[in-house]
């Protein structure tokens, strides 16, 4: 095995980690939890964190709408 060799297979394992990387953060089962993880800079705040997820309420969801 030549350096090329390790070189070319090194690069198809990144790709495959990054496309299963990209499904797994734009699938639709891990929404609930990455709107949670959005308030999290609001932890300390109740109030805030009450006016960010009243913005995400009023929002129409892209994921239906289609």
């Amino acid at each position: 095995m030549d350096i090329q060799t390790i070189r070319g297979l090194g690069t198809v394992v990144v790709m495959v980690a990054f496309i299963g990387l990209a499904l797994w953060v734009f699938s639709a089962r891990r929404k609930p939890d990455f709107d949670e993880a959005t308030l999290l800079p609001f932890a300390d705040d109740p109030e805030a964190a009450a006016r960010v997820h009243a913005q995400q309420q009023e929002k129409p969801d892209r994921s239906t709408a289609q």
